[in-house]
C-alpha cells in the first residue's frame, strides 16, 4: 500500500514538474527535434496582432506571408511552414513610428515631386520671359537711339532754318512731317516702355516665386533627409523573437508589398535557425536593400547546411 502511494506521489510530481515548465519541455523537444532531425517538420505559423493602419488587409497580408515561405519551399521540395489558426510562431504586423516614418517619407515625397514639377514649370515659364523681355529691350534701345539720331537732325534743320529767317515751303512741309512722326514715334516709345516695365515686374515676380518654391523645396528635402535619417539601413523593419513564451515574427515597417514579402522571407529565414549572410543581394542580408524575390546561391547553401540531417 506503501509503495503504492509512493508511485502515485510520484507520478503527481512528475506531473506537477511537467505542468510547471511545460514551456519548457516544449521548447527542449522542439529544439531537439530541429537539431536531429531539421526541416522534417513544418513550421506552424498564425497571425497574430494586426493593425490595420499599414492600409494592408489581413487576407493580403496572409498572401504575402505565403508568398515569402514559398521562396524558401521551392528550393527545398519540402513544406517548411504551414499557417494554422493558433500556430505557435505568431507573425504580427505591428505599427509604430517606424511605418509611421515611412507614411511621412511617402507624404513628402509626393509633395517634393509635385513642387519638383511646378519648380520645373515655373522656371521655364521665368526664362522664356526673361528671354523675351531682354529681346524686346534690346529692340527698344536700338529703336530709342534710331529716334534720338532723327530728333537731333530734326532740331539742327529747324536752328539752321531759324537763322536763314524761316524754311521755304518745301523744307517747311518736310520738317512739319517730321516734327508729326517725332511726336507719333515718342507716343509708341512710351507705350513700348510701359510694357516693357510691366513685363520686368513679371520677371521680377516670377524671379520671387522661384526663390519661395526652391526655399520650400529645400525645407521639405532637408524634412525628407531628417525623417530618413531617422530610419535606419538595418533590418529593424522585422524581427524574429523566441523564448520561453514562444516564437513570433514581428512586422514593424516596409515600403510597398514587394519588400514585405522580402521582409518577411528574411524572417521567415531565421525561424528556421538562418544567420545572416554576407552576400548583399541574398534575402538573409542583413540589410533590405536588395530587389530579388529569390533565394541567392548564399541563401541555398545556407539552407541546405540547416537542413543536412546531423
Amino acid at each position: 500500500m506503501k509503495k503504492f502511494v509512493k508511485n502515485i506521489l510520484m507520478l503527481a510530481g512528475l506531473a506537477l514538474f511537467a505542468y510547471i515548465f511545460r514551456a519548457d519541455l516544449v521548447l527542449a523537444w522542439k529544439e531537439m527535434r530541429a537539431r536531429y532531425f531539421p526541416c522534417e517538420d513544418p513550421i506552424v505559423y498564425s497571425i497574430g496582432l494586426f493593425d490595420q493602419r499599414f492600409g494592408l488587409s489581413e487576407v493580403e497580408f496572409r498572401e504575402s506571408i505565403a508568398l515569402a515561405e514559398e521562396i524558401w519551399e521551392k528550393e527545398n521540395s519540402k513544406n517548411l511552414f504551414e499557417y494554422r489558426d493558433g500556430g505557435a510562431l505568431e507573425v504580427n504586423l505591428i505599427y509604430d513610428t517606424r511605418q509611421e516614418a515611412t507614411d511621412k517619407l511617402e507624404e513628402i515625397d509626393e509633395v517634393l515631386d509635385s513642387e519638383r514639377a511646378n519648380y520645373n514649370s515655373l522656371k521655364k515659364d521665368y526664362e522664356l520671359l526673361k528671354k523675351n523681355y531682354q529681346t524686346d529691350k534690346s529692340a527698344f534701345e536700338t529703336r530709342v537711339k534710331a529716334f534720338e539720331v532723327r530728333k537731333t537732325q530734326y532740331e539742327k534743320d529747324v536752328d539752321y532754318w531759324n537763322t536763314k529767317g524761316g524754311a521755304p515751303k518745301e523744307e517747311y512741309e518736310k520738317l512739319d512731317k517730321e516734327k508729326t512722326w517725332i511726336n507719333e514715334e515718342v507716343a509708341k516709345l512710351n507705350v513700348i516702355q510701359n510694357q516693357l516695365n510691366a513685363d520686368i515686374t513679371e520677371v521680377n515676380q516670377l524671379a520671387r516665386d522661384l526663390n519661395s518654391l526652391a526655399g520650400e523645396l529645400n525645407l521639405n528635402v532637408s524634412k525628407f533627409n531628417e525623417i530618413g535619417g531617422m530610419h535606419g539601413d538595418e533590418f529593424e523593419e522585422g524581427v524574429y523573437e523566441r523564448d520561453q513564451e514562444g516564437e513570433r515574427i514581428n512586422i514593424y515597417q516596409f515600403e510597398n508589398k514587394d519588400k514585405l514579402v522580402r521582409l518577411l522571407a528574411h524572417e521567415l529565414g531565421h525561424a528556421l535557425g538562418l544567420d545572416h549572410v554576407e552576400d548583399e543581394k541574398a534575402i538573409m542580408y542583413r540589410l533590405n536593400n536588395g530587389i530579388n524575390k529569390e533565394l541567392t546561391d548564399t541563401d541555398r547553401l545556407a539552407l541546405a547546411n540547416k537542413c543536412e540531417k546531423k
